[in-house]
């Protein structure tokens, strides 16, 4: 059984306490990840779980859009192990929305937080993790796209972004540094994504809408019988 670490609030400012080296932020593990056929259900509509009737092989749980958990999860109160050891994978935490025209020292230190989070749900609770990616300006990139394994499976939204020539340095960025096998992308393709990455390797990820009329016309199926 791994040790788990014991943990307090202040540790989401006392990060290097999860790993060797106080100015880089934790390594993130390269993981085998089947990504086909996958369900991205939203960890806070279990509701939508219903859409599979094999939790262990086919559902991802993100956090992309409102996720009204993570935060408690960023003052290390364990997740909901309950919920996330029934399916496959998660994605760590995505608290950009945070960070959206805020101070850089606010945008870094989220960025650090969604990292040690990452390196939580690895090696505490020994989960499958695709690497949410979330930067800011240049000065950002290198604790969001550092220490993470060449070949890594990442997620990344693009929903509701404003500042596009941002989001395409740092996603061009992350490319270059990080090579991902795959990349579990929420939100819309933009035309300029196939220069810099293999448009055969993104995984669409299904929207709540879509993921809410499917649970819709199972539900209709169901009558029919």
């Amino acid at each position: 059984m791994k040790q788990l670490f014991k943990t307090t609030g202040n540790d989401v400012l006392d990060f290097s306490r999860h790993f060797n080296g106080n100015n880089e932020p934790p390594l993130f593990r390269k993981q085998c990840i089947d990504l086909r056929n996958k369900l991205f259900i939203h960890v806070d509509e279990p509701g939508l779980l219903v859409l599979s009737n094999n939790l262990k092989k086919n559902v991802i749980l993100h956090h992309f859009v409102e996720d009204k958990k993570q935060n408690s999860f960023v003052m290390n109160k364990n997740p909901s192990l309950d919920l996330y050891q029934k399916v496959y994978a998660v994605t760590s935490s995505d608290l950009s929305v945070d960070s959206l025209h805020t101070f850089k020292p606010f945008n870094e230190s989220n960025i650090l937080k969604a990292r040690i989070n990452a390196y939580r749900l690895q090696n505490e609770f020994d989960l499958l993790v695709i690497l949410t990616l979330i930067w800011g300006d240049k000065s950002t990139f290198e604790w969001a796209f550092n220490n993470i394994e060449k070949g890594s499976d990442c997620a990344v939204s693009s929903q509701s972004i404003k500042d596009e020539k941002t989001f395409r340095e740092g996603f061009v960025c992350a490319i270059d540094k990080i090579q991902p096998e795959h990349l579990c992308l929420y939100g819309i393709i933009y035309d300029w994504v196939k220069e810099y990455y293999d448009l055969e390797r993104i995984v669409k990820m299904q929207t709540r809408t879509q993921l809410i009329h499917q649970k819709q016309v199972l539900l209709e199926e169901k009558l029919k019988k």
